[in-house]
Parts: C-alpha cells; sequence; structure tokens
C-alpha cells in the first residue's frame, strides 16, 4: 500500500471549491432536553460530540458531512443527523462518504497548526485554505482512491488477527502503590530543569515543502501538542528529543514530553533536564505541572509565563532513610537540601495500567545546543 500512496500524484485544491462550506444551524445546549440527536460542539473530542439532545427539525443537520468547528478547529466526520452549537460549520459534496470523511479528515486536521485561540479557524478561513489530495488522470480528485485507502486500512486491521490491539494491552492490573504525598516537599521547577523560552516561530512564518520536524504550539487539542511537520528553518536549532513543553496561552498548563526534535510556536516554554532522567519520570512530573497550573494559574489573571522561570514549584516524593529526609549538602534540588526520588517516580509510572507499553528514548544527540 506504501508504494500507491505516492505524494508526486497528489494536487492543491481549495477546500470551498470542493465542497459546500457553509454555517450549520445552533442550538443552545442548556435549553435542549436529552434526547437522540447527536449534539456537536467546537470540541476537539468525541467526534466533536457533546451528548444527545431533543431539537426542533429545523436546527437538524443532515448527516453525511465534516464538521468544523471556529475555536474547536477539528475536521470530524458525521455519519447520522445531529445538532449544533454556534460556530459550526459543515462541509458537503455527492462524492462523500464515511470512508472518503475519514481521508479527507485526515487531511484537514492537518492544517489545525496554523490556528489558535486567537485566530479561529471561521469559514472564510476554512474555504480559503489548500489540501492536497490524491488525483485521477484528469487532474481532479481521485474520490476512488481515498474510499480504497481507507478499505485497505480497515482490511489489514481485520487480517492482522490482534496484532495491532497487542499493542493497547498491558500486564498491569494496579498501580504499584497508593501515593502517600505526605512526605512529598516542595521543589522550584528551575532548580530541577533549565527554563526557557521557546522559539516562538509563528505558523505563518512555517513551510510544509519537506516537513522534517514537529512544530508544537499552546494547544493541547493534538498529541504532545504537535500541530503538524513542518521544514527545516535556517540558522534555528530544533530541540532535542526528551525536551519537555509547557503552554504558556491557549491551553494554560498543557506539559507534553516530546519524543522527536522539534520547533516552537508562541508562548511555550521550555525544560529541559539537568541530569539524566527517564521518559517515565518526566512524565510523573509533567502531570503534577498540569495540575498545579490547573490550580494556581490563569489566561489573563496569574499568568504562567511570568512564573515559570522564577517561583513554579511542585511537590515530589523524595529520598528518605528510614523515617529521615536524605540531606543534600551542596543543596543541588532545594534550598533545604531534600533530593527527589526519581526511581520512584520511575517506577510508579510504569507499574500504571499501560506503563508498561512506554518505550523509553534518550535524546537526539545530532539536535545538540
Amino acid at each position: 500500500m506504501s508504494n500507491e500512496f505516492d505524494i508526486k500524484k497528489w494536487k492543491k485544491f481549495k477546500v470551498g471549491k470542493i465542497f459546500k462550506c457553509n454555517t450549520c444551524p445552533s442550538s443552545i445546549k442548556i435549553e435542549l432536553e436529552p434526547g437522540s440527536i447527536p449534539y456537536v460542539t467546537r470540541t476537539s473530542f468525541n467526534n466533536g460530540q457533546d451528548g444527545f439532545v431533543s431539537v426542533e427539525e429545523d436546527k437538524i443537520s443532515k448527516g453525511n458531512c465534516i464538521t468544523i468547528g471556529a475555536e474547536g478547529i477539528y475536521a470530524f466526520y458525521q455519519e447520522f443527523d445531529f445538532a449544533t452549537g454556534v460556530k459550526v460549520y459543515s462541509l458537503r459534496n455527492n462524492y462523500l462518504n464515511r470512508k472518503i470523511g475519514l481521508f479527507i479528515c485526515t487531511l484537514l486536521n492537518q492544517e489545525i497548526y496554523k490556528y489558535n485561540y486567537g485566530r479561529a479557524r471561521i469559514l472564510d478561513k476554512v474555504k480559503n485554505e489548500d489540501i492536497m489530495l490524491p488525483v485521477d488522470d484528469n487532474g481532479l480528485p481521485d474520490w476512488d482512491y481515498m474510499e480504497k485507502f481507507i478499505e485497505r486500512l480497515e482490511a489489514r486491521e481485520r487480517e492482522s488477527n490482534g496484532s495491532i490491539g497487542d499493542a493497547l494491552r498491558t500486564e498491569n492490573k494496579r498501580n504499584l502503590s497508593n501515593l502517600n504525598v505526605s512526605t512529598w516537599k516542595e521543589f522550584y521547577l528551575h532548580k530541577l530543569f533549565n527554563t526557557s523560552m521557546g522559539n516562538g516561530i509563528d505558523a505563518i512564518a512555517t513551510t510544509k515543502e519537506n516537513p522534517k520536524y514537529n512544530y508544537i504550539t499552546r494547544s493541547d487539542i493534538n498529541p504532545n501538542g504537535v500541530a503538524g511537520l513542518i521544514d527545516e528553518i535556517d540558522k534555528i536549532i530544533p530541540y532535542p528529543s526528551g525536551t519537555i513543553t509547557l503552554a504558556l496561552g491557549g491551553s494554560l498548563g498543557a506539559c507534553f514530553v516530546q519524543k522527536e526534535p522539534f520547533y516552537t510556536g508562541q508562548n511555550v516554554g521550555i525544560l529541559q533536564e539537568k541530569e539524566s532522567l527517564s521518559i517515565h519520570t518526566k512524565l510523573f512530573i509533567t502531570t503534577l505541572i498540569r495540575n498545579e497550573c490547573k490550580i494556581k494559574f490563569q489566561a489573563f489573571g496569574r499568568e504562567l509565563n511570568s512564573h515559570f522561570r522564577k517561583d513554579f514549584t511542585i511537590k515530589l516524593p523524595v529520598l528518605m532513610n528510614g523515617d529521615d529526609y536524605v540531606v543534600d549538602k551542596s543543596k543541588k534540588y532545594s534550598d533545604k537540601g531534600y533530593v527527589p526520588d526519581w526511581k520512584f517516580m520511575e517506577n510508579y509510572i510504569k507499574s500504571l495500567p499501560y506503563g508498561d507499553r512506554i518505550d523509553d528514548f534518550r535524546e537526539d544527540v545530532s539536535h545538540e545546543y
């Protein structure tokens, strides 16, 4: 199948030229009774759906279309009739079906790196988006190819006899232990990591002719905040794999360990370990960072970007000698000499369901600073 998937046989089209793009009739969910009609909103989860409602006939949109929310920005295929909240758009044409819809949505979702909370994916922008599609001998979108491509993917999964699903299995049935946080101590983030601002590259300044590096934004819509792949940027060195990113705006506090070298958009903080830590330990820490951000910081209030390099703290498990704390006289990690128990953090994540499916990795040394 990979031999047939040749990007050279593809062509650029305006979305508005191959789809009828319209705003869906909207309803306010809190004014509706529960029912059987899917309610599609601007969320980026659950196929864009937020429950089921009862709604007037003139507020129902027909299925077999693609929906895009202005702020949610993700594209989803809607197979059945649905109702929507505000600023949800539909894309339709006579060729669309479930398989083609899934194919198109995947491509549309590669473009979301261009959008954020300050630059919504409004209808006019959707219509003017360029999308690369496979073409037939006449240079027109090859709808048949798109459908068959998805069919082959689905057939491959059926024929795998569960081998694909094996990657989603875990031997862990329960975690290592209940967390006893009574002995945990507070640490400044800047004592544990080298903290800095990211590249701050605007999406409109990026290109995708020969995409090579991940582009990280302040959104948590995509896995790990990766908005897409972009070209290498002259004279700007990408950050190495293993680096932690922190959203300082948008999805405030979204914190991820990056497994591939990357560039960042605006308002993304960088945390680089001062000593080698496993991916499991970093995942433990990023979870705590996210929780602290939810409690202590907010956009346009106590903003994160003025604190994460100065006085941002998290509580961590520490090394103990019996009932006594191990004290580091050099005070490398804490002004009080406490020492983080890195191994406990690592083992705890490894013990969680699916923790045994997480592969460790090391930084790509070819991208050192």
